[in-house]
């Protein structure tokens, strides 16, 4: 008896392992989720670290902004970016790169669904 419930459990097992799932252009999975939005902002110097002022960074997920103080001393031409997104969400374009925020940058949030869309603009200026 246990030996017929294994065989069975292990097919439908089986079964549901070669369910086709829909995935994006990035093989990414294409949830449920309709949500989108960037819940944190961090930006890293060269030395690995976040250089942005603790207390001083606004995420406004409403006008779809983003306003950073990054540490005295910072070269915004050459920092990374990194946010946190709400479950499911991509980001285009990608970020982790090394970038030049001395001009506002924008950053589309792509819900789990991929129907909804939002565009942010993300400003940082250097205390001084």
């Amino acid at each position: 008896m246990k030996a017929n419930f294994l065989l069975v459990l292990v097919f439908f097992t089986s079964l549901a392992s070669c369910v086709k799932r829909p995935v994006d252009d990035l093989d990414l999975l294409i949830t449920n989720q309709s949500s989108c939005y960037i819940g944190n902002f961090f930006l890293y110097g060269s030395d690995h670290i976040n250089c942005l002022v603790p207390t001083k960074t606004v995420v406004d997920t409403v006008n779809l902004t983003i306003n950073a103080v990054a540490k005295f001393g910072t070269n915004l031409k050459n920092v990374k970016p990194a946010v946190s997104l709400s479950i499911d969400s991509k980001l285009t374009p990608a970020m982790g790169n090394w970038m030049d925020f001395t001009l506002p940058q924008k950053y589309t949030v792509i819900s789990g669904n991929r129907q909804v869309k939002k565009e942010y603009t993300i400003t940082v200026i250097v205390e001084g």
